[in-house]
């Protein structure tokens, strides 16, 4: 799985591409949200690490195109009374969305392999048959780890940098545009 770093980068990206690089909430707190959304799904962790478990829950329903579709529904219920709350909604239905795809897109080293994209139509775990996301080890800090997961990061970074990049120096312009423009 992506790390949070890549996470965020793609959420951020995403959030800001559906919502139409609009800020909504504010230059920062839209940011933060999608950001924030990008991340959503890796909560799941929680229960593992109360109950002793690991991350014996990850990867399930969060895991999910369902799971994104039930976010985007609950952010349009909460933003809908204010204007361009639905562009909010469709901000947030992307940035979990792309927390999935990447999901989907890196190579998994623990069963079960992949995520269940389809739930709750399909129960089965799905996974690229090409990944472009290398694996994130979550285990004992040796100096392998730290330097595997550092460059995961860094491939993370090169290829999720620029459009989160875009995006932001999109949302720039776009407030400095004239009203008329948006």
């Amino acid at each position: 799985m992506p790390t949070p770093l890549g996470h965020a980068l793609a959420g951020l990206a995403a959030g800001t591409a559906a919502s139409g690089g609009r800020t909504i909430l504010g230059p920062y707190k839209d940011l933060a949200l999608y950001a924030g959304m990008g991340m959503l799904a890796d909560l799941d962790f929680i229960p593992g690490l109360i109950l002793g478990q690991g991350s014996g829950w990850h990867r399930g329903v969060s895991h999910s195109i369902t799971a994104a579709a039930v976010a985007g529904l609950l952010a349009w219920l909460w933003a809908r009374q204010r204007p361009d709350g639905g562009r909010l909604a469709l901000g947030v239905l992307a940035a979990y969305l792309s927390h999935v795809v990447l999901d989907y897109l890196n190579v998994d080293t623990r069963p079960p392999f992949g995520i269940p994209l389809l739930w709750p139509f399909s129960g089965e775990y799905m996974l690229a048959h090409h990944a472009i996301f290398p694996d994130v080890k979550r285990h004992a800090l040796t100096w392998a780890i730290v330097k595997h997961d550092l460059m995961a990061m860094a491939w993370e970074t090169l290829l999720l940098g620029p459009p989160a990049a875009a995006a932001l120096i999109w949302r720039k312009a776009k407030r400095r545009w004239p009203k008329g423009r948006n």
